[in-house]
């Protein structure tokens, strides 16, 4: 399924601008672009601004993220889009920061309904579902953010919808960003592989991230993200792996005195919609919110990039002591977790490997 682009044009009479402008805002008024204006304009050109003209309805929408995270920043831009394009009877209600529960719970509960929307912070908490998840764990596997963008939204995030987000019963919509994770601990510098040696980290349930702590001569203790900031406080765990973007909204420069930067892992965000839910949904709406997610994803990338290039900063200011890891070396060690993993999974780990690396214009192997 290529992730419902065929967009209908179905579009009423040119509504009364007011009425779209009064609806669905957002309180934080630094979240998104003045779109009031956007919307004026289109109605002085003759532009309908949306063809919505059915029940309303509320969109329930989770995550873990902090408040000042870009996701958040991304949804709530989202909720003023897709008010716009459904003259204001389609809204969004957003719960941040896990207060419905952690990433596997919530999954769960949209899966079954008890949520309508998902904004899942990686493809790994799909894991117990389906191993072949972990493929998004490898280590090392982009270089930058625009390798990761080309393969998410190519060949290799088609596949993985296809063979991973769908069959497990949920609808996917689109890949945001969660971004490169880095290590924080209160031990010592990483710079190599052998600095990971006794430093107990909190990992997400993960089986490479696992096996990747182990081979390196750490422990990595399985946590949701919301009970994390506590287990570090309390020294449950010495450190922790998470983006800039985390880092920093978290506040976790707080409990943590390392920060060493190494980017080892890309997570993407994956909307989803329950299937039931979805199939409600009158054809207008879908193809709107498809619309508008799109334009959010956009948006909240944007500003993830942004809010992580002054974040070092930041953190810095923040008191915690920055260094860089030596990546090659870390790309070596890490070998035997790839070796294992495309041997484990098989084909279809093989398929994505080479579909996400055709995707980057390049070829796996050489």
């Amino acid at each position: 399924m290529k992730r419902f682009r065929k967009m209908a044009c179905v579009l009423a009479a040119i509504m009364v601008v007011s009425s779209v402008c009064s609806c669905g805002k957002s309180e934080n008024k630094d979240a998104a672009p003045d779109l009031a204006g956007q919307t004026a304009e289109n109605a002085s050109s003759g532009e309908n601004t949306g063809g919505y003209q059915g029940d309303p309805i509320t969109i329930k929408i989770s995550h873990v993220f902090a408040q000042e995270h870009p996701v958040q920043k991304g949804l709530e831009y989202f909720g003023e889009r897709l008010s716009q394009e459904t003259n204001g009877l389609v809204t969004v209600d957003i719960y941040p920061a896990g207060v419905l529960g952690g990433e596997v719970e919530c999954v769960e509960q949209c899966v079954a309904g008890q949520i309508d929307c998902n904004l899942v912070s990686g493809i790994v908490p799909l894991s117990g579902y389906n191993t072949i998840a972990n493929v998004e764990e490898l280590p090392f596997f982009f270089a930058n953010e625009e390798e990761a963008h080309a393969a998410y939204d190519g060949e290799y995030g088609d596949l993985l919808a296809k063979e991973l987000i769908e069959p497990i019963g949920l609808v996917f919509v689109n890949y945001w960003e969660n971004g490169f994770r880095h290590f924080t601990n209160n031990i010592r510098p990483i710079t190599a592989p052998e600095d990971m040696k006794g430093i107990k980290f909190r990992i997400s349930v993960s089986e490479i991230r696992l096996q990747m702590f182990e081979l390196l001569g750490a422990s990595a203790i399985s946590m949701q993200f919301n009970e994390l900031f506590t287990a570090l406080q309390q020294g449950t765990v010495d450190g922790q792996e998470n983006p800039l973007s985390n880092i920093e909204a978290s506040k976790f420069y707080e409990v943590q005195k390392y920060l060493s930067l190494c980017g080892y892992i890309y997570n993407a965000s994956i909307m989803t919609f329950n299937p039931d839910i979805w199939a409600s949904y009158p054809e207008e709406v879908k193809q709107a919110i498809i619309k508008c997610a799109d334009e959010a994803r956009d948006y909240e990338r944007e500003l993830n990039k942004e809010f992580c290039d002054g974040s070092v900063d930041r953190l810095k200011e923040n008191g915690m002591e920055v260094n860089q890891v030596d990546v090659e070396v870390f790309k070596e060690a890490v070998q035997p977790v790839w070796d294992s993993f495309l041997e484990s999974e098989g084909e279809l780990a093989r398929e994505l490997v080479e579909a996400a690396y055709r995707d980057m214009g390049k070829t796996y192997g050489e």
